[in-house]
């Protein structure tokens, strides 16, 4: 995945569509402008009003959440939108996989005996975000391959 991420207008629509996508926004750090700086800030939120920004929420590296003015923000350092599994931010890394995790198992239940297109779509969607060796330990993901290993031989 690790695809840059250009402005809070893709921020934005990056987390409307989650669900659909997975992945996190991930940032190098995030300057105020009153010096403060979090590095490996993971992007939660954005709210709108209109067509006008007004205010982001964010996971900092030591687990603090924050939500803040735009026009409090000096900088906002290389944000990418990344899978959970490549997440830097340890603290938000575990959270988010637990809470898909929760997700994934449920869609499990609820879908027993029927694994229909969408279900299974879905289901590797979740796998690939959070990684195949943290789904393996609480679900059968027997349907989805693993993550091919390349060797180079020199």
């Amino acid at each position: 995945m690790q695809k840059q991420v250009n402005g809070l207008k893709d921020i934005y629509a990056l987390l409307s569509n989650e669900r659909k996508i997975g992945g996190i926004i991930e940032t190098q750090f995030i300057r105020l402008r009153s010096g403060e700086e979090f590095k490996n800030a993971v992007i939660t939120n954005v709210d709108m009003l209109g067509s006008t920004f007004y205010s982001l929420g964010f996971t900092t590296s030591d687990g603090q959440h924050m939500i803040i003015n735009v026009s409090e923000i000096s900088v906002i350092s290389a944000p990418v939108h990344k899978k959970i599994a490549d997440a830097q931010n340890i603290i938000y890394k575990k959270a988010k996989t637990a809470e898909k995790l929760k997700y994934l198992k449920r869609l499990y239940e609820v879908n027993e005996g029927s694994y229909t297109t969408i279900f299974l779509e879905e289901a590797k969607l979740i796998v690939e975000d959070i990684g195949y060796e943290a789904a393996k330990e609480h679900v059968d993901v027997s349907f989805i391959t693993p993550p091919k290993k390349v060797y180079s031989i020199a």
